[in-house]
C-alpha cells in the first residue's frame, strides 16, 4: 500500500493493520466514532453516574492484580490534569504519561510535578 494518511485523523499507513474506506477514512477513528454513537446522550445525572460507576468498576475488574489499571496521558494543561485527579478520586491507579516533546513550559512542567505528586497522595481504596 501507498503512504496515506487518514482524512479525519492522524493514522497513516505506517501502521499495518489500517485500512481505508472510500472515503478516506481509516478503521481506527471510524471504529471510535461508531463506539462514541452507542452510547446513550440524553441521560439524568443519576443515570451518568451508575454509567461511570459501571465503567469504573470494569477497568478495576480488568486490572486486578496489576500494577496500574488504566492509563492517563498528561500534558500539564488543565484537562489532563483533572483527568488524572479525577481517576484517582475514582479509586482507579492511573499510569500518568507524557512526551517530553521539546515544546514544554516551565508551567506545564511544574503543573504536571504538582499534580503526579497530589495523585501520589489520593488514596485508591475506593
Amino acid at each position: 500500500m501507498s503512504y496515506k494518511i487518514c482524512k479525519r485523523c492522524v493514522m497513516d499507513t505506517t501502521d499495518p493493520d489500517i485500512m481505508f474506506d472510500e472515503n478516506g477514512y481509516c478503521n481506527h477513528c471510524t471504529g471510535v466514532l461508531k463506539k462514541l454513537n452507542s452510547y446513550p446522550i440524553n441521560l439524568s445525572n443519576e443515570e451518568k453516574e451508575k454509567e461511570l460507576q459501571k465503567i469504573v468498576t470494569e477497568v478495576k475488574e480488568s486490572g486486578k492484580n496489576k500494577q496500574y489499571d488504566c492509563i492517563v496521558g498528561v500534558s500539564g494543561g488543565v484537562d489532563s490534569s483533572y483527568v488524572l485527579y479525577l481517576v484517582k478520586t475514582l479509586g482507579l491507579r492511573p499510569f500518568a504519561f507524557h512526551l517530553d516533546n521539546e515544546w514544554n513550559t516551565e508551567l506545564s512542567v511544574k503543573n504536571i510535578e504538582k499534580v503526579t505528586a497530589l495523585c501520589n497522595y489520593l488514596t485508591s481504596d475506593k
